[in-house]
């Protein structure tokens, strides 16, 4: 059963560039063994999902291990705060660079925390279109208040994602009823062409320790 692993670490600015080349010699080590289906160093945003927001001292790297064992750690000392998550697929659907870093298992829905993790390649003349839908789906989440959101990328503009944290499945249902800006924005999605990939995926937690924006994840 895969196993994903988060670390999630915030700098002092005069430490982005040290983080960012121990992240970079990391991804290298986790790229080389067999067993890791995706590693990934990601830039990071606040709640609002848009280049303007980028939080540039904070930054993440995510890995997917086939054989169900955690990544080993990253965060270097002198981080102003960090966080690790190990996570479960629950179920995923899509394609992170042609193939399922998330191989279907066969867990229920989590009784407790819901992780829910989005990523897409855009195509480069929907770009305005799609970041014009942005402001309405963050007022969305603003509502709903999800216990943690960010966004992610991996190059500027075209290659992004979002992680949030729910209380519960059930949350995640409500927020996908409830929320107009959302909601409009998928049933626009086939229509409009967005994506030249995407990948929709939720996880449970299997342990999470530090914090994220001030919330203790233990």
């Amino acid at each position: 059963m895969p196993l994903l692993t988060l670390e999630v670490c915030r700098v002092p600015a005069r430490d982005v560039a040290r983080l960012v080349a121990t992240g970079r010699r990391a991804l290298r080590q986790r790229r080389a063994d067999p067993a890791v289906l995706l590693a990934k160093l990601l830039a990071t945003t606040g709640p609002r999902f848009v280049p303007r927001d980028v939080r540039a001292t904070r930054w993440a790297l995510l890995t997917s291990r086939a054989d169900g064992e955690p990544a080993g750690q990253w965060t270097p000392a002198g981080a102003i705060e960090s966080a690790i998550l190990h996570l479960r697929p629950i179920a995923s659907r899509g394609r992170w660079d042609g193939r399922d870093p998330f191989p279907r298992t066969d867990l229920d829905d989590a009784a407790g925390p819901v992780v829910v993790l989005t990523r897409a390649t855009l195509r480069a003349r929907r770009v305005r279109t799609f970041y014009a839908e942005i402001p309405s789906i963050a007022n969305d989440i603003d509502t709903a208040n999800p216990q943690i959101a960010f966004g992610f990328g991996e190059a500027p503009l075209l290659r992004q994602g979002t992680f949030s944290l729910w209380q519960s499945a059930a949350a995640i249902t409500s927020f996908r009823r409830d929320a107009p800006g959302h909601s409009g924005a998928m049933r626009r999605t086939a229509q409009i062409g967005w994506y030249a990939e995407e990948l929709f995926a939720r996880l449970s937690i299997v342990d999470a320790v530090g914090s994220i924006d001030g919330v203790a994840l233990s």
